[in-house]
């Protein structure tokens, strides 16, 4: 039978790199981390950490089980803590997660309707949705509110899309374009982007721009939009979904010649009836209440 305590053993070992360190980060001595990890592999049949002279990293198969044992502990540790509310403060806690704009623009005035009154708690994750999707998955989130990455739609969650957020162009205003502006001729302009691959902002420029025989000049990488706002105020251009528009900002935003888009923006959650402080969330958040 597994025991937890090796599941926070393989844990530790993947997280520091060595016994000696899970030991330390656990509090356990060495041979007790040495104990649990060798029941683990003779519970499974398999081969999990490969020690040696400069530390320990986990086998193939020592991963694939760590991601199933972080979604057991996460789930464990999401019990815990709703409990831990309900006892001391007579709370139900939502947990929720959401991208930074969201948290900021969607969040407050949906999560009004499902707080007010008392007797709600509110544990908020902000995060990029591939991270918000496995922590719908393995329980540690009730609800997330994710973007379309890579026009992807979960298949094994519930999704509920909420509205279509569409790009726009951010120009400085000292040099603005009549608009609809032609991407085609800034070809030589300075472009802001994510620092990541997968944003979909990203993805329709940099295909938009091919189309048109040149490929963007990156100028900076960034996922703050204040930043990206401020930068584009200097010389800068970007392209922005509508969400993230922000005042006071020497910027000016235009719409393009060329169909640059939206990405969908989506509340997720795992299959089935959720707990009624969640339905409340949801019904919000699609029902027009933002």
């Amino acid at each position: 039978m597994i025991d937890l305590r090796q599941f926070h053993v393989l844990r530790a070992v993947a997280v520091t790199g060595s016994l000696a360190g899970a030991a330390r980060l656990l509090h356990h001595g060495q041979p007790t981390i040495s104990y649990h990890l060798d029941a683990l592999e003779s519970h499974l049949g398999a081969k999990l950490v490969e020690r040696g002279p400069t530390g320990a990293v986990l086998t193939d198969i020592g991963a694939m089980v760590l991601e199933h044992a972080s979604g057991v502990l996460d789930r464990i540790a999401a019990a815990e803590s709703d409990v831990e509310a309900r006892l001391a403060h007579g709370l139900a806690t939502v947990r929720v997660g959401a991208f930074t704009t969201a948290a900021t623009k969607l969040l407050p005035r949906a999560l009004r309707h499902v707080t007010a009154g008392g007797g709600v708690g509110v544990q908020l994750t902000e995060a990029e949705p591939l991270e918000l999707l496995t922590g719908v998955r393995s329980g540690a989130l009730h609800c997330a509110i994710i973007y379309d990455v890579a026009g992807a739609r979960p298949r094994d969650l519930r999704v509920e899309t909420l509205f279509d957020d569409p790009f726009r162009l951010l120009l400085p205003a000292d040099r603005p374009l009549d608009g609809p502006v032609d991407l085609g001729l800034l070809a030589d302009a300075g472009w802001i982007i994510s620092t990541g691959s997968y944003d979909p902002s990203d993805q329709i420029l940099v295909a938009t721009c091919q189309s048109l025989g040149f490929r963007p000049r990156i100028m900076l990488r960034s996922d703050n939009y204040s930043v990206i706002h401020a930068f584009v105020a200097t010389g800068g251009v970007a392209l922005v979904p509508e969400l993230a528009l922000e005042e006071g900002h020497a910027v000016v935003v235009r719409d393009t010649v060329q169909d640059v888009g939206a990405r969908s923006i989506m509340a997720v959650t795992r299959p089935g009836r959720q707990p009624p402080a969640v339905e409340r969330l949801l019904h919000s958040l699609c029902g027009g209440d933002l």
